[in-house]
């Protein structure tokens, strides 16, 4: 992947596909819930939402009629630590295309009646986000597990925030984050790299030829071990049990995710044999390996009927325990390095994913890392190297979240382990 970085600190990335008909780009932002306060929480969807309302030569129609008159897909979406605007297009429609994604992330009018129209938008999108318990249950776990932290901070904020944001709000917060220091631009596709500078220096001007101000450093948060849960009367329960781990730049994560592949991702892993397939107590069970920042949190995620709560927590607790006990063997860690491998290998063939995580990757390390650096670390995975890093993250205190039908007995209590 070819990278210009401006003086100012904007990013462009561009990663050359000739045999492609097509090109992916997006705007990335290093600014997410992490960024807010507890004022200010939830302002960044906000901000991603209201952008696509309307802009100093575009109405709200305007930006998806010319969108979807060049058949481009286009979304945007926001995290906790970064919200990205992205399009995907043939490649002779995809200036066009280019125009109307720099337009809507520079030029958005924020005008009042549209502002009310999409607030009403967004808190039906909170009130529906509390009909999706695997949903809530991440929301609960993080709030359990960071406290008052912006890291525990719902991504979508509270009703009585939306409610009240208006054009000077959010104003102020893109003065503030939506830096050139803070934002890159990914292209992945049938361009070059001085195709595309001509294109950002030709639709992003202002941001291109923007004073330098320095991104504040997010600063690591405190992780705290605890039980937190929502009580509703869901068909199923979701239950996450979660570890502190590492942030993404560790030189452990491959051998976290290594972990992440054979105890909790597929239906060849340890936990769906042992709860689904041998035990059919469980209709879903697998684990995340989220790296942020500063942060990192291994969970392990279930969805199950109230009744066989203590069953399932019971055999998640002694899958861990013999995990802690006898480690990973040679033959899985030659599974988990050929699945690695395999991954990274696809992720370049879907040029959206692609793009998206390269993003992500410069969001988290302020750089790309290359497949063949990828590729590398895989293939230094060592059983040694991934049971250190069982016996480091499996042994500490847990955080715990539940969500569904009161249980017969919390799940911190089942579980049993401080």
């Amino acid at each position: 992947m070819e990278i210009k970085q401006y003086k100012n600190g904007l990013t462009v990335m561009v990663e050359t596909m000739p045999s492609l008909r097509s090109v992916a780009c997006g705007i990335m932002v290093a600014t997410g819930s992490c960024n807010e306060t507890r004022e200010t929480n939830g302002i960044s969807h906000f901000i991603e939402h209201v952008n696509f309302k309307g802009t100093e030569k575009r109405t709200a129609q305007d930006i998806v009629s010319e969108f979807d008159r060049m058949g481009a897909s286009f979304n945007a979406f926001t995290g906790k630590e970064y919200t990205c605007y992205y399009f995907k297009s043939i490649d002779e429609t995809f200036e066009p295309c280019f125009d109307i994604l720099s337009d809507i992330f520079l030029h958005s009018k924020y005008d009042g009646e549209e502002l009310d129209r999409e607030r009403k938008v967004i808190i039906a999108e909170i009130n529906m986000s509390k009909d999706d318990p695997d949903g809530v249950c991440t929301d609960v776990l993080y709030a359990t597990a960071y406290r008052d932290a912006p890291l525990g901070m719902d991504i979508l904020g509270p009703k009585s925030n939306v409610e009240r944001f208006g054009k000077s709000d959010i104003l102020d917060y893109k003065k503030h984050n939506y830096l050139p220091t803070n934002t890159a631009v990914a292209f992945v596709g049938n361009i070059t790299l001085d195709g595309a500078l001509a294109l950002v220096e030709k639709h992003m001007g202002e941001l291109v030829n923007a004073p330098r101000v320095e991104r504040k450093k997010q600063q690591p948060s405190i992780y705290f071990p605890g039980y937190g849960e929502y009580i509703h009367d869901y068909e199923q329960s979701e239950i996450s049990i979660a570890f502190p781990s590492f942030p993404y730049s560790s030189e452990y994560t491959e051998a976290l995710v290594a972990v992440d592949c054979l105890f909790g991702s597929g239906m060849s892993s340890r936990l769906f044999q042992r709860l689904r397939e041998k035990m059919g107590l469980v209709y879903s069970v697998y684990t995340q390996a989220w790296g942020g920042i500063n942060d990192g949190l291994f969970s392990i995620c279930a969805n199950v009927n109230v009744e066989n709560v203590p069953k399932a927590v019971e055999a998640i607790k002694n899958e861990v325990d013999i995990l802690v006990k006898n480690g990973v063997t040679a033959d899985e860690t030659q599974k988990a390095i050929t699945q690695l491998k395999v991954s990274a290998y696809f992720s370049r063939e879907a040029s959206r994913d692609y793009m998206l995580g390269k993003l992500r990757q410069w969001t988290k390390i302020g750089r790309v890392r290359e497949l063949d650096e990828t590729i590398a670390r895989i293939e230094a995975l060592t059983p040694a190297k991934i049971n250190d890093v069982v016996q480091s993250v499996f042994t500490k205190p847990t955080a715990i979240a539940y969500v569904g039908k009161a249980p017969t007995e919390r799940v911190d209590k089942i579980f049993g382990r401080k």
